[in-house]
C-alpha cells in the first residue's frame, strides 16, 4: 500500500506531519517521531517577538561596552543579536537533518514583515526543507479594516519569499470574510501551501480573581469540520498544497482530509494524549481503509470530495443551513 504524498514539493513517506509543539522542540523528540513513522515534522515555532526581544537585549548589552570596546559596534552591524537568539534553533535543524531522514519544516510565528528575514535565511542555510509561517493578526480597533489586515498577511509572505528559496506554507486561522480571496492573494505573494487551521489558546475569565486566564488549545475530533470544509472548497481551485490541522485524531481523519483534497494532515493533540506510538496505528487504519475500498495509493482518492470535482461536496458550503433543516429549524 503506497501512503506516500507530496507536500510543498517534498516527498513524504506518508501524510502525517507532526505539528509544531512539545514533540518537536528537541532532537530526542524528533528522533521519536522518526522512529514512529512520521511523514515530516514541523519544529517548534520561534516567535518574532522573541527574536526582537533577545536581539534588543543583546544589542543593549553590547552598546554599553561600545565606548571602551570598539569592536562592539562591528558585532552590532553583523547582526550578532539575531544569531544569538536563533543559535539553538538552527542547531536543532542541523541535528534533525543529520540524524533522521525526515523532512524538517521550520516555523516562525510572525506579526510583521520585518525583523526575521535574516533568520529565515539562516534557517535555509541550516538545512530546513521548508518554512511554515504561523501568522495570526487581529484588528484591535475599527481603524484597520479587513483589506488592510489582509494586506499585512501578504506583505509577510512576500518578505519571506524574497528572503528564501524554500517552499513556504502559511498557517492560517479560520476567521476571514473571504478565505478563498485571502488564500489566492497569499499564493500570489509566494505561498506554496496552507495549513488549515491554526488553533488559538482559548482565554477565559476567572470570576473569582477577575482575571483573564489561558485555557487549553488542544483539539477535539469535531474540530475537523472546519478544515475539511475549507480544504474541500479550496483544493483544485488554488494551485497550492493543503494540510488539515485541528481535529485530526485518527487514521480515518487523515483519510477524510485526503478525500477533501489535502496532501497531508498536521497532528499533535492525539499524539500528546496517546503518545507518538499512535502514528503507526493511524497509518495501519489508513491502509486498512484503502484496502477495503480498492485504493493502492493516496493519489487515487485525493480530492474526490473537493468541490472542484464533486458537486455533492458543495454540501460543505451549506452545512449549517442543511443541519438546521434536518433539526426542523428555519
Amino acid at each position: 500500500m503506497n501512503l506516500s504524498t507530496t507536500y510543498l514539493s517534498l516527498k513524504l513517506a506518508n501524510p502525517i506531519i507532526v505539528a509544531s509543539g512539545p514533540l518537536t522542540c528537541s532532537l530526542d523528540g524528533v528522533r521519536k517521531c522518526a522512529a514512529n513513522r512520521a511523514g515530516a515534522v514541523v519544529l517548534r515555532s520561534l516567535f518574532e517577538e522573541q527574536l526582537r526581544a533577545e536581539t534588543a537585549a543583546l544589542t543593549e548589552a553590547i552598546s554599553e561596552q561600545a565606548v571602551s570596546h570598539g569592536e562592539a559596534s562591528e558585532y552590532l552591524r553583523a547582526g550578532v543579536g539575531l544569531r544569538y537568539a536563533t543559535r539553538d534553533y538552527l542547531q536543532l535543524i542541523r541535528a534533525a537533518k543529520q540524524e533522521t531522514d525526515l523532512p524538517v519544516i521550520a516555523s516562525i510565528n510572525c506579526v510583521t514583515s520585518q525583523s526575521w528575514d535574516d533568520f529565515a535565511r539562516e534557517v535555509e542555510a541550516a538545512g530546513a526543507d521548508a518554512l511554515e509561517l504561523n501568522i495570526a493578526l487581529f484588528a484591535e480597533t475599527a481603524a484597520e479594516g479587513a483589506a488592510a489586515l489582509e494586506a499585512r498577511y501578504a506583505r509577510i509572505v512576500a518578505a519571506a519569499r524574497r528572503a528564501v528559496r524554500l517552499p513556504i506554507a502559511v498557517k492560517l486561522g479560520p476567521h476571514f470574510t473571504s478565505l478563498p480571496a485571502v488564500v489566492e492573494a497569499l499564493h500570489r505573494a509566494g505561498a506554496a501551501g496552507f495549513v488549515l487551521f491554526n488553533r488559538y489558546y482559548a482565554p477565559t475569565i476567572d470570576i473569582e480573581t477577575m482575571a483573564v486566564r489561558l485555557g487549553s488549545n488542544r483539539s477535539v475530533p469535531s474540530d475537523l469540520t472546519a478544515p475539511l470544509r475549507a480544504t474541500s472548497l479550496l483544493s483544485g481551485r488554488v494551485n497550492a498544497d493543503f494540510s488539515a490541522n485541528s481535529g485530526v485524531h485518527s487514521g480515518e481523519d487523515v483519510v477524510r482530509a485526503v478525500l477533501a483534497g489535502a496532501s497531508a494532515a498536521h497532528v499533535l493533540t492525539a499524539l500528546l494524549a496517546k503518545g507518538v506510538e499512535e502514528m503507526p496505528r493511524m497509518l495501519d487504519a489508513m491502509a486498512g481503509w484503502m484496502e477495503r475500498h480498492g485504493f493502492a495509493s493516496l493519489s487515487q482518492f485525493r480530492g474526490r470530495l473537493s468541490q472542484a470535482v464533486n458537486p455533492e461536496a458543495s454540501l460543505f458550503s451549506r452545512y449549517q443551513y442543511m443541519s438546521a433543516l434536518g433539526a426542523g429549524g428555519q
